[in-house]
């Protein structure tokens, strides 16, 4: 099983759970803090254990700052920690499971994945 963290949309957490037979869309209203506890509940309700999952993949380049780089930080972590493949994909990617499949097969573990931004961040006073 692989899993995609969609950070796109604001306070919607959205991850999708899937190999060459199953596709899960899991989408539930939230802040990006609770990104994590989300695939946990996710994963716990579709009977997936965590190191059943091969890849994970992030969308980069569209969702707020902030949404993002906490998607990319649990995604790098998890990669470390089991021993798997990440990818950074755009959101047109999401939805096509072999093209994805096909990414995690070669890409090399240990390869992280370094967050893009879809605008400057907003962080602080202006000056």
């Amino acid at each position: 099983m692989f899993l995609v963290f969609d950070a796109s949309q604001k306070d919607i957490i959205h991850i999708i759970l899937f190999d060459k037979e199953k596709r899960v869309d899991y989408s539930q209203p939230g802040k990006n803090r609770e990104l994590l506890q989300e695939v946990a509940t996710f994963l716990e309700k579709e009977l997936c254990k965590k190191e059943e999952i091969l890849g994970i993949a992030v969308v980069l380049g569209a969702g707020s700052f902030t949404s993002t780089r906490i998607a990319v930080t649990v995604a790098n972590s998890w990669a470390f920690v089991q021993s798997i493949p990440v990818l950074g994909i755009a959101k047109e990617e999401m939805h096509n499971n072999d093209s994805l499949i096909s990414s995690f097969k070669q890409q090399p573990v240990g390869k992280y994945i370094t967050a893009e931004y879809s605008a400057e961040p907003n962080i602080g006073k202006k000056t």
